[in-house]
């Protein structure tokens, strides 16, 4: 079972973790949806993935991922499960350290694993 640290209180505290990028999850459209909503919520787990690899890459120390609280049932499909289920994934295994990831209601920390 994956366990990442729970905290609260406010998120904007882990903008100031050193060697931390920011990746803004709300891709709020105006008007209709160009895209089914399914299709919206494999783009946030692909963008997040990208994200995550990019900041490996670039020897970050964190991704802190804003996806928002959510107002949905459980079970729902949201930007924040989305990310949840990235992170609990096989292919999130060599970029994160899960021990020292933050989940948040808020948000998510993704703690990268060194490269170099």
């Amino acid at each position: 079972m994956t366990t990442f640290k729970k905290e609260h209180g406010g998120w904007k505290q882990y903008r100031k973790l050193p060697g931390v990028v920011e990746f803004d999850l709300h891709f709020s459209e105006c008007g209709p949806r160009q895209i089914e909503y399914m299709e919206a919520m494999v783009e946030v787990w692909d963008e997040s993935f990208k994200a995550l690899r990019n900041a490996y890459e670039k020897n970050m120390q964190y991704v802190l991922y804003t996806h928002g609280s959510t107002t949905s049932r459980p079970g729902s499909t949201t930007a924040r499960s989305q990310v949840r289920k990235l992170m609990r994934s096989k292919e999130a295994t060599p970029y994160i350290d899960r021990a020292r990831c933050i989940q948040h209601a808020s948000v998510f920390v993704a703690a990268i694993k060194q490269s170099r």
